[in-house]
């Protein structure tokens, strides 16, 4: 699924202009996916092994929680470890979102700029 994105994300843009809602709906769906259509590889790697990562720790230590009787410290050293990990994902997430947004709205400024200094060069 996310070689197919990576080369969505390769496939020159028609209209030179990038959606930012596309972009916040690429990286809500996908970890990192906004970043890749954005073209911001960099992060779109960094996202995706970050949400990835931390969407894992969550999860093994919900399961190391269960292993343990209840009231146990170390049932509640475990769990209270697998909310800290599930909220900082959400953080993650958000802002992965949040940048994918705002990575867009600055691509297709930077693309305006560069294409006027290159028309005004031609002329």
């Amino acid at each position: 699924m996310y070689f197919l994105l990576i080369l969505m994300s390769l496939y020159p843009v028609r209209t030179k202009s990038i959606s930012p809602e596309k972009a916040m709906m690429y990286s809500a769906l996908f970890p990192g996916g906004g970043q890749f259509y954005t073209k911001r590889y960099a992060k779109g790697i960094l996202f995706l092994g970050l949400e990835t990562s931390l969407a894992f720790l969550s999860c093994k230590n919900y399961e190391k929680s269960l292993e343990y009787e209840d009231f146990s410290p170390e049932r509640d050293f475990y769990k209270h470890e697998s909310v800290s990990y599930a909220l900082y994902f959400l953080g993650a997430y958000l802002f992965s979102i949040a940048d994918a947004y705002v990575s867009a709205h600055f691509f297709n400024v930077e693309h305006y700029f560069t294409s006027n200094i290159e028309n005004e060069k031609n002329r």
